[in-house]
């Protein structure tokens, strides 16, 4: 051990801090360091579990990607796209994508005895993959597609379910526009689901079908769908299998991103990262105000010792690297605290989740939490070099005491 640790320890030990008249201050110091840490620990972890959570549900409802027609007609119901095997063989070679999901998107109205309501209805075929909704039925069960046989099942939103007073296992009548717009074309369902993402845009319109009723209705062919949805593998580069996609899809197709059609909902989620960087600024700040504070104080209160140490041969630099070892020391305190209440709290919201939120505003109703390795490293491996830079200035004061005075300080 060098002789500037060893002081520093001697100076940081727990009896000089008892008898310390800076204790108190020093003690602040440790408090202001721990709650920063834990509020920025928090605030990281949360702002992308939302993130993660928000993201994951759109990308589930809808995809990562979605091919479909290029049609100046915006409308939900548009020219079908017409999928032959030599480009669907061609997309399932981009080893990124995991899923291909064709689907049907039709205008609907809901009718019962007393209430009516319009809706968008939505066909998958006897491929989908259910995972998505399996996490978020309320009541029954997904509905079981045959590849040959057209099925009755649906499944409805908790939302549309409230509206219409619809219960499970209840027929319900579905009234289609067909080629013919002067007459509709009606479908009865049965309810085998309710399911509910607690996000706004999907579960105030959408209602889940068997694909092959809506080509019925529609007329067309089994190779003729609304949109293809392309689900990526969790971990790949969902920009450049964007890419890859339009590279090899034909001028009349379009491919467009889950962030691209759901911007508004991604833009807002982005914000949280500016919401993180301010709150992770301020908590620093707080945490060097309060390090200077007892550097300063320190400093003052060995100015005999600094003296002493002076006048004995000791250089400005080690006098100073005494002091700056005893700040990291009091850093480091804070730090373990700070990281431990902040892991614990975030590990019981994890496990027990008892904060809730209105998932109307913020489409969640547990506060998710999700914390990797790197940035809990970058948050305390940050704090420690802008403390420690911060605390070099006060540290020039010490060239300013002079020895002979500072051996009359008492």
């Amino acid at each position: 051990m060098n002789f500037e640790k060893f002081v520093a320890k001697r100076l940081h030990s727990e009896k000089n801090m008892e008898h310390s008249i800076s204790a108190p201050i020093l003690k602040m110091a440790i408090a202001a360091v721990s709650l920063s840490i834990t509020v920025m620990i928090i605030a990281l972890s949360v702002g992308k579990g939302l993130q993660q959570k928000i993201g994951n549900k759109v990308r589930g409802f809808t995809s990562d990607i979605q091919i479909r027609p290029l049609d100046l007609n915006q409308s939900i119901e548009s020219i079908p796209i017409i999928l032959d095997s030599i480009y669907l063989r061609s997309l399932n070679q981009i080893p990124s994508i995991e899923k291909l999901n064709p689907e049907i998107t039709k205008n609907s109205l809901i009718k019962t005895d007393t209430e009516f309501d319009g809706v968008l209805v939505k066909g998958f075929d006897h491929n989908y993959d259910w995972t998505f909704f399996e996490k978020h039925i309320v009541q029954g069960f997904c509905p079981i597609y045959s590849k040959s046989e057209k099925s009755q099942e649906i499944l409805v939103s908790k939302k549309i379910s409230r509206k219409l007073n619809l219960e499970l296992n209840q027929e319900v009548l579905f009234y289609f526009q067909g080629k013919n717009k002067s007459k509709a074309i009606i479908r009865k369902f049965k309810i085998c689901g309710i399911y509910e993402t607690g996000i706004e845009l999907f579960d105030d319109h959408y209602t889940i079908v068997d694909i092959k009723q809506l080509q019925k209705i529609n007329r067309w062919e089994k190779n003729q769908f609304s949109s293809l949805e392309i689900g990526v593998y969790a971990g790949s580069d969902k920009d450049k299998t964007l890419d890859l996609v339009e590279i090899i899809s034909p001028y009349e197709i379009q491919v467009i991103s889950s962030k691209e059609r759901y911007s508004q909902i991604f833009d807002w989620i982005q914000l949280f990262d500016i919401n993180i960087l301010l709150i992770i600024s301020i908590m620093v700040m707080v945490a060097s105000i309060n390090m200077i504070s007892s550097l300063l104080i320190v400093i003052l209160e060995r100015a005999k010792m600094i003296g002493l140490l002076r006048s004995l041969g000791a250089r400005q630099v080690s006098i100073k690297k005494i002091f700056l070892y005893h700040s990291f020391y009091l850093l480091k305190k804070g730090l373990f605290i700070g990281n431990m209440l902040g892991l614990t709290l975030i590990g019981i919201q994890h496990l027990f989740a008892p904060l809730r939120l209105d998932p109307s505003h913020y489409y969640v109703r547990k506060v998710p939490v999700l914390l990797s390795l790197e940035n809990w490293l970058l948050i305390n491996l940050v704090s420690v070099l802008i403390c420690m830079v911060i605390l070099l200035i006060p540290a020039q004061i010490i060239k300013r005491i002079e020895p002979i005075e500072a051996l009359r300080y008492e």
